[in-house]
């Protein structure tokens, strides 16, 4: 069995449909990680401040920090 014309332009229109959402998907995925991207700097920036008002408080955090996850991670 053969595709007919009317097969074809179905087809057609099918992927027409499929390239349009594929690039609606694309750039509303590309708005989302700008956002995200935005908010890490953002968050970096923070924490930088952090660092340099309170260099000790920012060692010991980052101190207990590292402490607690190697006592979690750590096998017996």
């Amino acid at each position: 069995m053969s595709p007919t014309p009317e097969d074809a332009s179905h087809l057609s229109k099918a992927r027409e449909h499929l390239k349009e959402g594929a690039a609606e998907a694309r750039a509303e995925l590309d708005e989302r990680l700008e956002g995200l991207l935005d908010q890490g700097r953002g968050l970096l920036s923070q924490a930088e401040l952090l660092i340099r008002e309170k260099p000790l408080a920012a060692f010991g955090i980052a101190f207990a920090a590292g402490y607690l996850i190697a006592a979690l991670t750590r096998r017996r």
